[in-house]
């Protein structure tokens, strides 16, 4: 515990260390200001009095790889793990011999001031999310005593590639329809699954013979395939998990499909057709009628906005989508919701006109 006081015009700190059970006192007089004696106070406290760095006060590095192998890399998938590799790296070549007590605001502020001038919003983000996490378990266990990323700003200097949410209009959703039910190819089952079902790649891709439900005209996501592990996995969410209902004509046309033996779509490597292939073939079809471009992942975009739009409530379509929260739902399809509300609006305001 540290104390702190002031003797004449100067300022002195004193700190008991616990070496072995017993308490001594490490005292030092004559800082000019009162921050400067409790910076001093907390470097002693995060050391053993030998000066030798207790575990608490290493190399940040090193200790967001220990924090990362033992508490993250075991629960994390393949694509997530990328992410603290390259926070690792960014560590060593920023602060390679930077002790974490040594870290201030300041010094994280000006590191995601620098990344944020080469990276998009989104990639800063997961950067200081992680981070950020990181420093509050050192917090927990002591090893600091404030958290210095709490304060830090997000910032991005570098536009996204795509600021708008693309999905196609309704006029070119019922051309890829047309154009798509009329291909037997395992990736074009795939694209009419998505339009349908509003459901992420990863999810279609993990679907089995037995999550068809050909009686009652649904499918159950209760997994998502990981390509890059190339086996199952749980869903994004909890709330991932859920039964689909699909139109009784879709389903019939389902019931036709020939189903691999594993997975439901199966291409010749006995493996699912990989998200680069389904885009591809996505992308012939609405080359072919001049559409919008969207990725497979805007296929889940255009089916909640075709709903939206038809005035499907917005909780039944955050149910559909998995989504863990409606506010999600809210915040995603946000522009869309706007024009909606302008349409309300007018169409409110003549009806009050006839009072």
């Amino acid at each position: 515990m540290a104390s702190i006081y002031k003797r004449g015009s100067k300022w002195t700190a004193s700190v008991s260390i616990n070496i072995n059970g017993t308490y001594k006192k490490k005292t030092k007089s004559g800082f000019v200001t009162k921050s400067e004696a409790k910076k001093w106070s907390i470097e002693v406290e995060n050391q053993k009095i030998n000066d030798t760095l207790s575990k608490g006060n290493g190399i940040i590095a090193d200790m967001f790889d220990d924090w990362y192998e033992v508490f993250k890399e075991p629960l994390l998938e393949t694509k997530s793990k990328a992410w603290y590799k390259v926070i690792s790296k960014l560590l060593r070549e920023k602060w390679p011999n930077k002790r974490i007590s040594d870290i201030s605001t300041a010094d994280f502020q000006k590191l995601i001031n620098e990344y944020g001038k080469t990276h998009v919003k989104s990639s800063v983000s997961h950067i200081k999310n992680i981070i950020s996490s990181f420093v509050r378990y050192a917090v927990d266990e002591d090893f600091i005593y404030k958290d210095f990323a709490r304060n830090v700003k997000t910032f991005s200097a570098k536009d996204s590639k795509d600021k708008d949410l693309k999905f196609l209009e309704n006029n070119e959703l019922e051309l890829l329809v047309k154009d798509v039910s009329n291909s037997d190819a395992v990736t074009s089952h795939m694209i009419l699954m998505a339009i349908y079902s509003g459901a992420r790649y990863s999810e279609i891709a993990g679907l089995t013979e037995n999550d068809f439900d050909f009686v009652n005209n649904t499918i159950n996501i209760n997994k998502s395939w990981q390509s890059s592990d190339k086996e199952f996995k749980d869903t994004k969410t909890k709330t991932s998990n859920r039964i689909v209902d699909l139109p009784s004509h879709f389903m019939m046309s389902v019931k036709k499909w020939k189903f691999g033996k594993r997975y439901a779509f199966e291409s010749i490597t006995g493996l699912p057709p990989t998200n680069n292939a389904v885009n591809k073939q996505l992308r012939r079809y609405l080359e072919k009628r001049n559409s919008k471009l969207i990725t497979f992942h805007g296929l889940r975009h255009t089916h909640a906005s075709y709903l939206l739009s038809q005035d499907i409530a917005i909780q039944y379509v955050s149910e559909r989508l998995g989504h863990a929260d409606v506010n999600i739902t809210l915040s995603t399809y946000a522009h869309l919701l706007e024009k909606k509300r302008t349409a309300e609006t007018t169409k409110t305001l003549d009806v009050l006109k006839n009072l």
